[in-house]
């Protein structure tokens, strides 16, 4: 576990809610350092011994764990009846995701997709597992919760020999989440609500009605409503025909936290989540997770692998994990170069796709179990959780939208839900300048050859990118090398 916590001034409501949230290793107050003034020795010292605290109860818990082989078990077991009753509070909520974002799985947690599962990095269509043994194996390049590099890209949906055969992928960073899926659910109300009263108008006046789709300035094509109820939908673009937008993933194929919590620990680890047994009493499906009984599909043993509440807590921390932040360089030469690499980004057409700015209409998030008797944990997005946390105009650098790249990026095949090979979810560049290598399989490892690998509706603004002469495209990797995240202090391991 990475973080404990520091005073919480929280009550216990219908929903779940908190009214501040404060970590012992916390950001820097004001602009982040070292674009704004240096911290004070009395905050360095408060810092400080808030990371050599963080090191101590980690090899504290260590210590535990090899004394007894299973200690940190508990960590990961968190039972959404004890989150209803009030046991845990956010910030305990938040310690518990974080602990399973750091656990070690092994074979009493059901790891692997079935009782003989070997370490397997070529993925089946069909089983997933194993590639690690925890999430913060994947994603620790650039600082806890960052992406991952070459060595850790998975090879998903392939025959299980062929590398070849897999679509790769690459771990991204998992910082700022939270404002993520709140600006999808908001779009996704937006555009579903432009359908709705599409298809009212067609019914009310008899005739077809055209709606061009757009949400927070995005324009998502078209659909039609007709007199007799029904949709056409062929001229939608950008997102799926059911106008849900899902912004995990690679291709934009996740919509919830939760889910993707829940993908990641059955296709990485092989572990999964009592909800998909649960399903799977009412509508087996052995394909992806075995032809076993429904208590243990996967036949390793282990029941009730990963607890609803521990999906709850996973989702609650990863929405609550600092938000990227834009850092500035100090000297005056590369400052200028900063401030000409920002008008590059707008020149060449990079802000078409990696729209700089989303507007967020409503803070509080609500964390919804799959069970409709639990209730929802409620907090701010803006103000709870692990500093910094940004504002309502959220510096995402993406429109939530699926572009077609290309042939050159596109995958061997399509995914599970049949979006196109060449079909890729515009990917937030916020934290970028942590987060090499680029692109979805991490064939990049520079700016540069980033966007040389763009094709399809990214052509114009990759042509026009190769036509600046050197100074001016490196004035743009200035630019996106201040995509950062703000420095913290931590003791390492």
């Amino acid at each position: 576990m990475r973080r404990t916590a520091g005073s919480l001034n929280g009550v216990r409501r219908t929903p779940v809610v908190a009214t501040s949230l404060f970590f012992a290793v916390t950001a820097l107050a004001g602009e982040p350092w070292p674009s704004g003034s240096p911290p004070s020795v009395a905050q360095l010292t408060e810092l400080s011994s808030a990371a050599d605290e963080l090191y101590q109860l980690e090899r504290r818990e260590e210590f535990l764990e090899a004394f007894e082989r299973g200690e940190d078990r508990e960590h990961i077991s968190v039972f959404q009846d004890d989150i209803d009753s009030g046991l845990f509070d956010l910030d305990r909520l938040f310690r518990a995701g974080d602990a399973l974002f750091e656990h070690e799985f092994r074979n009493e947690d059901g790891l692997g997709a079935r009782a003989d599962s070997p370490l397997l990095r070529i993925h089946t269509p069909s089983r997933g597992g194993l590639d690690t043994y925890s999430c913060a194996g994947c994603h620790s390049q650039g600082g806890p919760d960052g992406a991952g590099s070459a060595v850790e890209n998975a090879f998903i949906n392939g025959d299980g020999v062929s590398q070849a055969s897999a679509n790769v992928r690459n771990p991204p960073h998992a910082l700022g989440l939270g404002l993520v899926q709140a600006l999808g659910e908001e779009m996704t109300r937006t555009l579903q609500l432009q359908r709705s009263e599409a298809q009212t108008a067609a019914l009310d006046s008899g005739r077809s009605v055209l709606v061009e789709l757009e949400a927070k300035g995005v324009r998502f094509g078209s659909l039609i409503a007709l007199p007799d109820g029904t949709l056409d939908t062929s001229g939608v673009e950008g997102v799926s025909k059911d106008l849900v937008l899902r912004p995990f993933g690679w291709k934009g194929d996740v919509a919830r936290l939760r889910r993707f919590v829940e993908n990641a620990s059955r296709i990485h680890f092989g572990v999964q989540s009592h909800s998909l047994a649960l399903a799977a009493k009412e509508e087996p499906d052995p394909d992806q997770l075995g032809p076993g009984p429904w208590y243990d599909p996967d036949q390793d043993g282990v029941q009730r692998e990963l607890e609803e509440g521990t999906l709850t807590a996973g989702a609650v921390y990863l929405a609550l994990v600092e938000v990227p932040t834009i850092i500035p360089p100090t000297s005056n030469e590369l400052l200028e170069r900063w401030a000409r690499g920002s008008g590059v980004f707008d020149q060449v057409g990079c802000n078409g796709c990696h729209q700089r700015k989303l507007r967020l209409d409503y803070a509080f998030y609500d964390e919804v179990p799959d069970d409709p008797a639990a209730l929802p944990v409620r907090f701010n997005l803006l103000s709870d959780g692990d500093q910094p946390r940004g504002n309502a105009l959220v510096e995402l650098f993406s429109d939530l939208k699926r572009h077609d790249l290309g042939e050159e990026l596109a995958d061997p095949h399509e995914n599970a839900q049949g979006i196109p090979r060449s079909e890729f979810l515009t990917r937030p560049l916020w934290g970028i300048a942590e987060s090499g290598p680029f692109l979805h399989d991490g064939r990049a490892t520079t700016f540069a050859q980033a966007i040389a690998f763009h094709g399809g509706e990214a052509a114009e603004s990759r042509s026009a990118f190769q036509a600046l002469d050197a100074s001016a495209q490196g004035d743009l990797a200035v630019f996106l090398s201040s995509l950062s995240r703000t420095p913290k202090l931590r003791v390492p391991r």
